[in-house]
């Protein structure tokens, strides 16, 4: 189901010239079908702590088949933008619950010294899903048209919920804490202002809505942090903070699908403006390096569970900023091989980072707040991916606005850009996991 779920946020990506040209909106416009879909997943898994322990594994399963399945079903058919982005946060609910319970089911049933192993089965699911999409969208918008796409997943979605009924089950008494409304609302206002006021820099950074907004969600993310220590009811402990190399972690875990999905969305859109390519092109060419490296991602946990997080965290961010900067350096004429190569490395470091991240951020964690540090996980995850379109979009329509050269051409400089920033967050990664080690062995040293 999380693969059914996460398989649509890129699949749109390879569709989006041909849905700007229906709807008759602009790229930054359009890119909502995937910036809204991945911010309301966010706000969903806000709540996946408070689900884990009010609700079983069954009943949350349950929800999320049905919902997604009503919301493609609105996508499907719908005659107009607004309605196309209604159904995808309908939709939404099912990647929002699927995820975090996937991995609340690893921690709670599955032995410590085989979380590698699982993380990196679990890791390929929510690694392959988005980088596929676009393969799938392409095909499917080039030998029919995209709103197949959203008949197939149904397809799946349904087949996955009679299977799916019958194995899901109950793992853990359930018990009622109460829900956090204000919270809850307060902390959904800040993703929201967060990423329509990220959307605003496509106008300029002297846009007063830009400054706003950010500092609207900066009030926000404060009141709740202050609210949090007062409340008795269940959202996310923020106990969860104060392990400092924990922070490290998860902020390392933001900036990869950061990379990731910010990524795959700008190869599919550059393949087609700039080198004048199918929709199918646009798609396949991160098929090669989504399935080599998505069938490493079990290999990448076991090399976790017999050789500890080092080699594979700074190796993975390694091969990501290295990447990065090869799309910066030949960003104006990049070929198709070019795009696969560098692409192939790209997703070798992330899967080699990705999983192993999140299994090193919450080792640090005690049992009962595991629940809470995964929501946080899969939640910045979610919200990277938003995030990473708007900005990675609004980086690239900047330089498509300025005019004195063809769009191609701007969008090829727009393109070189992003990848340029996407640098930037590689070596940040790089910095994540040196102070995050750091912090291991002080706090290793202080226990002996």
């Amino acid at each position: 189901m999380s693969f059914v779920g996460i398989l649509t946020e890129t699949s749109l990506n390879v569709t989006f010239p041909t849905m700007m040209k229906q709807f008759k909106v602009s790229l930054d416009t359009i890119q909502w079908t995937t910036t809204g879909y991945l911010l309301m997943i966010a706000i969903v898994m806000i709540t996946s702590s408070y689900l884990n322990e009010r609700f079983t594994a069954k009943q949350q399963f349950s929800v999320a088949c049905i919902g997604f399945i009503i919301g493609s079903l609105i996508s499907a058919v719908a005659p107009n933008f607004v309605i196309l982005l209604l159904g995808r946060l309908v939709s939404a609910l099912g990647a929002g619950l699927s995820t975090p319970l996937m991995f609340n089911m690893i921690t709670e049933i599955m032995p410590r010294a085989k979380w590698g192993v699982y993380m990196g089965i679990a890791g390929l699911v929510i690694a392959m899903a988005p980088t596929l999409g676009p393969a799938f969208g392409g095909a499917v918008t080039y030998y029919m048209n995209w709103r197949w796409i959203f008949i197939i997943v149904v397809i799946f979605a349904a087949m996955v919920f009679i299977m799916g009924i019958f194995v899901v089950g109950k793992y853990h008494e359930q018990k009622d804490n109460g829900f956090d409304w204000l919270n809850f609302i307060i902390l959904s206002g800040a993703f929201v202002s967060l990423t329509i006021g990220i959307n605003q820099i496509s106008h300029g950074l002297a846009n007063w809505k830009l400054w706003g907004l950010l500092l609207l969600a900066g009030i926000l993310f404060y009141t709740f942090a202050k609210l949090s220590k007062k409340s008795t009811k269940k959202l996310l402990d923020l106990a969860v903070f104060k392990q400092k190399a924990f922070i490290y972690g998860a902020l390392a875990y933001f900036l990869l699908q950061f990379i990731n999905i910010g990524t795959s969305f700008v190869l599919p859109n550059y393949v087609q403006i700039v080198s004048h390519q199918s929709s199918l092109v646009g798609g396949l060419i991160l098929l090669p390096g989504s399935i080599i490296a998505g069938l490493l991602n079990p290999y990448f946990g076991k090399l976790y569970d017999n050789m500890g997080a080092r080699l594979p965290l700074y190796l993975g961010g390694g091969l990501m900023t290295i990447s990065s900067i090869l799309f910066a350096i030949y960003g104006l004429d990049l070929t198709v091989m070019m795009i696969m190569i560098i692409y192939g490395i790209l997703m070798l470091g992330h899967r080699m980072a990705f999983s192993n991240t999140l299994a090193e951020s919450l080792k640090l964690q005690q049992g009962n707040l595991r629940a809470d540090a995964t929501a946080v996980c899969q939640t910045s995850q979610q919200l990277a991916g938003s995030i990473g379109t708007a900005i990675l979009a609004s980086i690239i329509a900047i330089s498509q606005n300025k005019g004195g050269a063809s769009y191609a051409v701007l969008t090829a400089k727009g393109s070189q850009m992003a990848f340029c920033f996407t640098s930037i967050l590689g070596l940040i990664i790089l910095g994540c996991y040196l102070r995050l080690f750091r912090l291991e062995k002080i706090k290793t040293k202080t226990k002996k």
